[in-house]
């Protein structure tokens, strides 16, 4: 399946960079690319579905309407093809979250140079399609373990069970678990090898709820760190509407508006980085100790400056 997604992500963003180049012969992409018409036929049908202006000059041809072009709706092919694929995903997610991806695409697509909306998508490493990739994305379809050498760390090689590729804060990781259960994560950049073992594992499940559960990559297997913050009136607002910290809830809502909010961290790391991006208007309430390295590092902070 992580193969299928990605061969079709690349796909489409080969159609969409020819497509922004003028009108498309289906027969020949269909030879360059190496699959069939239908399969093609598909695609464009997808590109259609997802609010591309696309018609048929002539039998067997696609095209972009005139005037209309992928720099002029502020979209790079990388960001054009990712919009097409959602918009597919988000069809199998319901009816409501498909009306809402269709006004997000509606706002993206507004070709006109005075739209009032402009969408922010933040920056990051582009994923790296190379033969290691590959081989990872191979061997998480698999099952199968594999041993990464990677450039960092405490040791050169680690033999270990693939479970994701993860695109997180605009940098790609491989997660996986050695055969003691211990979580890892690498950075794709610096892996420098990655060669099957011919052994097999059975996936967890249970992996896909800690993902969800992460705010960042520092996340792990266990949340043993029970959190306690107040937010000030001034910033309230924002964390009733997104959880910023892992598992957050609001507890009490004070009447000077400001908020006592609760959550549970897989340690420190996870949540002080948050907590630093809020301050002054956030203060740890417990635990003690994490109330103590905020207060150490912050101190150290203004002694520099």
């Amino acid at each position: 399946m992580q193969k299928e997604m990605q061969n079709k992500i690349t796909r489409l963003l080969y159609e969409l960079n020819t497509l922004d180049k003028g009108p498309v012969c289906l027969a020949d992409m269909a030879d360059e690319l190496g699959v069939s018409l239908r399969t093609l036929q598909r695609d464009m049908r997808t590109i259609q579905e997802a609010d591309f202006p696309l018609y048929c000059p002539r039998a067997g041809e696609y095209a972009f309407m005139e005037g209309f072009s992928l720099e002029k709706a502020h979209l790079s092919q990388q960001e054009a093809s990712l919009l097409v694929f959602m918009s597919e995903m988000a069809k199998s997610l319901g009816k409501t979250f498909g009306n809402s991806f269709d006004l997000l695409k509606k706002r993206l697509l507004d070709a006109e140079d005075n739209s009032p909306f402009f969408i922010k998508l933040s920056g990051g490493e582009e994923y790296p399609d190379t033969a290691i990739t590959k081989e990872l994305s191979e061997c998480i379809r698999a099952r199968e373990k594999v041993t990464v050498c990677y450039d960092g760390g405490k040791r050169a090689c680690y033999p270990v069970r693939p479970l994701k590729l993860l695109w997180v804060e605009g940098f790609w990781y491989l997660l996986a678990l050695t055969d003691d259960d211990k979580l890892l994560k690498f950075r794709l950049e610096k892996i420098t090898s990655a060669t099957a073992l011919g052994k097999f594992f059975k996936y967890n499940a249970e992996i896909e709820k800690i993902i969800r559960e992460g705010t960042n990559i520092w996340f792990d297997k266990t949340r043993e760190l029970e959190v306690t913050l107040h937010a000030s009136a001034k910033i309230a607002k924002y964390f009733k509407v997104k959880k910023y910290f892992p598992l957050q809830q609001i507890q009490e809502e004070r009447p000077d508006g400001s908020l006592i909010i609760t959550c549970r961290a897989t340690g420190e790391d996870e949540i002080k980085h948050t907590i630093f991006h809020w301050i002054p208007e956030i203060k740890v309430l417990s635990p003690a100790p994490l109330a103590e390295l905020v207060k150490t590092q912050l101190k150290a902070y203004l002694e520099e400056v």
